[in-house]
C-alpha cells in the first residue's frame, strides 16, 4: 500500500475532491474548500493516485511543535476512500502519520474504527441522525411527548418560518446566542465563507423562525451532501428557547423532507436531547488521542 505524506500546497485539488465525493464514507467536511475555511494549516496522507486521502489539520503548540487537532466546525475527518476501509488500511494510515506530530487529538468518522492494538487512546463519541424516508406521520409517532408539546407551543405562538436569511444574519445570530468557547470569533468568520460557498454550489439553505414583527428566535444553515442534510449552525435566543423555536425549525425541515431517502445529520459531538426527542438514532465516531511529548511539553 503506497501512502505518501503531502504538504498542503502539493495536494491536487481536483483529485482530492473527487476522492471525497466518491468515497464510501464521504461527507462535507472532507472537501478541500471546507478544510481551507476551518483550518489555517493542513497537510495530508494520500494513497496511490488519490484512492484514499486523510487530512492532517495541524497547528503550532509549545516551542513551535506541530500537533494535530480537530477544528470546531468539523465534527470528524479521518480516511476517505473508494476502497473498503479494512483494519489493515486504517492501521497503515495511522502508522503513516509523521512522527513530528507528537501530540494528536482528532476525531475520525464511523468507518474509521481504530484496529485492535492501536497506539491511540480511543474515546467513542456519539452523533445523532434521523432517517427521513418514512412519512411525516410515522416519524411524528416517534417524537417524545415533550417534543410534541414544544411544537404545539411554537405553533400557538404563531412563529413564522423563513428561508431568506443572509449568511451574515445566521453567523451573527450564532455568535450572539452560542455559549462562548475558544475560537468562536474565528468560527464566526469561517461560517460566512462556508455558507456562501454552499449557496454558490446550490447545496444548502438558511432557515429561521421569527414572529410577525420579524424578531428572529432561531436560525440554522443546512447542507446537502452524500445523502444527508447536515445541521451546521443551530442557535436560538433565550426567548426562542421559551417558545420552542429551534425544535419548530427542525420540525419544518423534517416535514418538508419526509418520504425522501435522506438522513438528517444533527451534527453533534455528544448528548443532544433535542435530537433524541425527535427520535434520532445515535451513531458512533471516534476521538483519537496520543501524546509523545516529554512531560507533556516537548
Amino acid at each position: 500500500m503506497n501512502i505518501q505524506y503531502l504538504k498542503g500546497a502539493d495536494i491536487d485539488k481536483v483529485k482530492w475532491n473527487s476522492c471525497v465525493h466518491y468515497a464510501n464514507n464521504g461527507n462535507i467536511f472532507g472537501y478541500m474548500w471546507y478544510l481551507d475555511f476551518v483550518a489555517k494549516d493542513w497537510d495530508a496522507l494520500v494513497e496511490g493516485d488519490y484512492e484514499s486521502v486523510f487530512p492532517l489539520v495541524w497547528k503550532e503548540g509549545l516551542f513551535g511543535r506541530k500537533e494535530l487537532y480537530q477544528p470546531n466546525l468539523m465534527r470528524e475527518m479521518g480516511i476517505y476512500s473508494i476502497h473498503l476501509l479494512s483494519p489493515a488500511r486504517i492501521r497503515a494510515f495511522l502508522d503513516a502519520i509523521p512522527p513530528e506530530f507528537k501530540r494528536i487529538n482528532i476525531a475520525v468518522n464511523e468507518q474509521n474504527t481504530p484496529p485492535a492494538g492501536s497506539p491511540f487512546e480511543v474515546v467513542e463519541k456519539t452523533n445523532h441522525q434521523l432517517y427521513l424516508g418514512p412519512s411525516y406521520e410515522e416519524m411524528f409517532d416517534g417524537f417524545s411527548g415533550e417534543m410534541a408539546s414544544s411544537l404545539q407551543r411554537a405553533e400557538d405562538q404563531g412563529l413564522i418560518l423563513t428561508s431568506s436569511l443572509k449568511p451574515e444574519t445566521v453567523a451573527e445570530f450564532y455568535r450572539r446566542h452560542t455559549p462562548a468557547y475558544p475560537g468562536l470569533e474565528s468560527d464566526y468568520h469561517a461560517l460566512h465563507r462556508i455558507m456562501y460557498n454552499v449557496l454558490h454550489r446550490g447545496w444548502g439553505f438558511a432557515s429561521g423562525a421569527m414572529d410577525r414583527e420579524q424578531n428572529l428566535y432561531a436560525a440554522n444553515f443546512f447542507i446537502y451532501s452524500h445523502g444527508k442534510v447536515l445541521s451546521l449552525a443551530p442557535a436560538q435566543s433565550p426567548a426562542g428557547a421559551e417558545l420552542g423555536a429551534l425544535p419548530y425549525l427542525f420540525n419544518a425541515l423534517i416535514r418538508s423532507h419526509a418520504g425522501r431517502p435522506l438522513i438528517l445529520d444533527f451534527n453533534v459531538r455528544g448528548g443532544y436531547e433535542l435530537a433524541r426527542q425527535f427520535g434520532a438514532q445515535p451513531n458512533a465516531f471516534y476521538q483519537l488521542k496520543k501524546d509523545k511529548r516529554i512531560l507533556g511539553l516537548i
